[in-house]
């Protein structure tokens, strides 16, 4: 059975950037097999309550049908939702770039639905989603670690920042450092990339060497002591356990430094998780398939059972190669616009949203 939701919301003026996008021929075309219409040329905006626009956000960028752009065209992905409104099938529509609108959503249709409806600005109007039909739990689910399960992201690159000043280079940009985390650099790779241009080999030796034992000082220090698991992770990990979902972790970390994570946390890894791969268990990393490839092989589940969580694009373009549906999570490297990019079929801002993915009607039995 459909399920809807009315929303309202308060006609407002757009930007004006959507009529030449919804004039290209491919975005047409998508648009017929995503929402079976041709979309006019141009947006209808509703001013909704914060509420309303992150509930269908969420909901668009978990569930929503992808409006993919064709791979020679350097245009950003959307998102789409089913709308009706004045009897009229239409859409709302979610680019999937992270300055978007805040609490105003845009409505596209096969008409002009300002003159079709007579609206004008700061007009009231209802419309109705059709909202999306869930998953079936899957036979198994794949978990990257650090910015996805563990809220670590950012100690890293505090730890990252402490490290520089305290050898002498320069405190590097977050999104520089987050940006190379994202594409699979381990901390070593990233130094390197940081190093100021025109160092000698023997000074990069000497600042290596000083790094080095920086960070294992400020590991001494506690630092992974501020290191948690995000909220919710203990109840996701036992609903899916409840519903005999197979779970693995591939992380490109050591993981032996996570286990005082996991037991002050009181989870025992070894009731949730049937593999564990790390940085030692593979010769190749992220975003290469492998690892992956021999986690599913220790499950037991093939690929086109299986998804793969992760929070970077690395992971996403990773769980690509492998076969793996992926679902992306906005809590760690990655961003709206780059997991997308990278083909996340699922994005989700937190990882306590993944169960509300699935029906709990639609189990494994």
């Amino acid at each position: 059975m459909t399920e809807e939701k009315r929303i309202e919301g308060m006609v407002t003026p757009g930007k004006g950037k959507a009529h030449a996008f919804l004039q290209i021929n491919w975005v047409k075309e998508r648009f017929l097999e995503k929402s079976g219409f041709i979309p006019f040329p141009g947006t209808l905006n509703l001013k909704v309550r914060q509420e309303d626009f992150d509930y269908l956000r969420k909901l668009a960028f978990s569930l929503g049908e992808r409006l993919i752009p064709s791979p020679k065209e350097e245009l950003c992905e959307a998102r789409l939702l089913p709308v009706k409104v004045g009897g009229v099938t239409s859409a709302l529509v979610f680019p999937m770039v992270d300055d978007y609108y805040s609490d105003v959503l845009e409505l596209v249709a096969p008409v002009k639905l300002r003159q079709h409806l007579k609206l004008s600005d700061n007009d009231r109007l209802q419309f109705f989603v059709i909202l999306p039909q869930k998953l079936p739990f899957p036979q198994g689910i794949i978990f990257d670690l650090d910015g996805t399960l563990i809220d670590s992201v950012d100690h890293y690159y505090e730890i990252f920042c402490e490290g520089c000043c305290e050898a002498g280079l320069p405190t590097p940009q977050r999104d520089k450092v987050l940006d190379y985390m994202g594409r699979g650099f381990g901390y070593w790779e990233i130094w390197e990339e940081l190093l100021p241009e025109g160092n000698s080999q023997m000074k990069k030796e000497e600042l290596r060497k000083n790094f080095a034992f920086t960070l294992r000082d400020i590991w001494r220090r506690g630092y992974d002591q501020k290191i948690n698991f995000f909220s919710g992770v203990a109840d996701v990990l036992s609903r899916l356990q409840e519903s005999r979902v197979t779970m693995g972790v591939v992380t490109s970390s050591s993981y032996s430094n996570k286990m005082n994570i996991f037991k002050a946390n009181g989870i025992n890894p070894d009731r949730y998780f049937r593999s564990m791969i790390t940085r030692e268990d593979t010769t190749k990393h992220k975003p290469d398939p492998e690892p992956l490839l021999l986690c599913l092989e220790r499950l037991q589940v093939t690929a086109k059972e299986c998804l793969y969580v992760g929070d970077s694009p690395c992971d996403i373009i990773a769980g690509k190669k492998a076969g793996l549906s992926t679902v992306g999570v906005l809590t760690g490297a990655g961003t709206c616009s780059s997991l997308s990019r990278a083909g996340a079929d699922h994005i989700l801002s937190h990882i306590d949203e993944l169960i509300g993915m699935f029906d709990s009607e639609r189990e494994i039995r």
